[in-house]
């Protein structure tokens, strides 16, 4: 117990959400087999659009729409049958489409450890419950600074956070015969390590999901799974210039679709779509329309 233990303070009992939408096995309660690898490459998308203190539309002269891109590459790796430990890194490209002109800025991301602990499972006829602990940490290799048209650009649109980040998280995965259902929650906690009065604001996830595979063979052979996701996102606002952003944070919930193809067991394919259904924003800002992922994992 002591070593998981060690590990797991040394990464900072978090884990990576930021980057989770494109990396295979984070919010869930397995590991990989002991000695296992795991090497995943994501697209994700996001697109904002103008919200006023609610959830409607609104003309905003500052503002008409964000699209955020990231590429993410990540490694994991199965250090004992129930620790698992990985790095992700991402090239990030953010967009502004505003009335007056555009915002952009584009670069390497955060780069985040991983770890997963597994702290217990349950087995019986025709089932499998696993418990984990989620931990990681994101490190400031990302710029945090770019100017973009002359301006600075708020925390939002930077590809980095410029601070060392902890998260911290849990995840229970209960799998009874060709059903999957998994619960995870997830906090970032935002730090100014350089001090510069600048840092994107706190968040809190959580999430819930149901799935079921529709399509599947006797191992080796290949199966599909769809599943239903239901996320609550919450984020704290944004500090620039040690002063609190009052267009920023608030809170939505999420409904996804997660389309998962396993062709043979060393290589795994996952699309994923999700819309809000409700969402609170602070005074006028950009609120999420849609988010898309799309990863390709190969496990040796």
């Amino acid at each position: 117990m002591s070593a998981p233990y060690c590990t797991l303070v040394y990464l900072c009992l978090g884990a990576a959400l930021s980057a989770q939408g494109a990396v295979l096995d984070v919010l869930d309660g397995e590991t990989l087999y002991d000695g296992g690898f795991l090497f995943t490459v994501g697209q994700e998308i996001q697109r904002r659009e103008t919200l006023r203190s609610g959830s409607r539309r609104v003309d905003d002269p500052r503002a008409m729409h964000e699209q955020e891109q990231s590429t993410t590459m990540a490694l994991q790796y199965g250090l004992r049958h129930d620790l698992q430990i990985g790095i992700a890194a991402q090239w990030v490209a953010n967009d502004q489409i505003r009335n007056d002109g555009e915002l952009h800025a584009e670069g390497v991301g955060d780069v985040e450890l991983l770890a997963k602990y597994r702290f217990l499972r349950l087995d019986g006829r025709g089932f499998a419950t696993n418990f984990a602990l989620l931990s990681g940490v994101s490190l400031p290799t990302g710029d945090d600074d770019s100017i973009s048209s002359g301006t600075e650009l708020t925390p939002d649109i930077q590809v980095g956070s410029g601070s060392v980040d902890p998260m911290l998280g849990a995840a229970v995965t209960h799998e009874p015969g060709r059903w999957r259902f998994n619960a995870a929650t997830f906090y970032h906690l935002r730090t100014d390590a350089d001090r510069d009065g600048d840092r994107p604001g706190n968040e809190l996830t959580v999430e819930l999901a149901a799935g079921n595979r529709f399509w599947l063979e006797p191992y080796p052979g290949p199966f599909m799974r769809l599943d239903v996701v239901g996320r609550y996102y919450h984020s704290e606002r944004d500090q620039q210039d040690g002063s609190a952003q009052q267009s920023t944070g608030g809170e939505r919930f999420t409904l996804g679709l997660n389309y998962a193809f396993r062709p043979r067991p060393a290589l795994d394919f996952q699309l994923y779509v999700e819309v809000p259904i409700a969402q609170r924003v602070n005074d006028t800002q950009l609120g999420v329309d849609w988010q898309a992922d799309f990863t390709i994992g190969h496990r040796f």
